[in-house]
């Protein structure tokens, strides 16, 4: 499977839980018991296997900034 790229690293301490990156990509992030994000598997093999797309517009929707972006080689 080819790499997408898009690495991406998650800041608990500054999620407020509005769930925004759920909405955007299911498939790679959720909110706990303490709606706090999680990640769904690792967060390198779930940049690599869902939507690229998807994932970029949960990073861009956060309102806390919980959610970065990491260029992968």
């Amino acid at each position: 499977m080819a790499s997408s790229g898009l690495g991406f690293e998650v800041d608990r301490e500054l999620c407020t839980g509005s769930g925004s990156c759920a909405f955007h990509a299911p498939g790679t992030f959720d909110l706990d018991d303490e709606m706090k994000v999680v990640v769904l598997g690792e967060a390198d093999a779930a940049a690599d296997t869902n939507d690229a797309a998807a994932v970029a517009a949960a990073i861009d929707s956060c309102p806390s900034r919980a959610l970065r972006r990491r260029e992968t080689p």
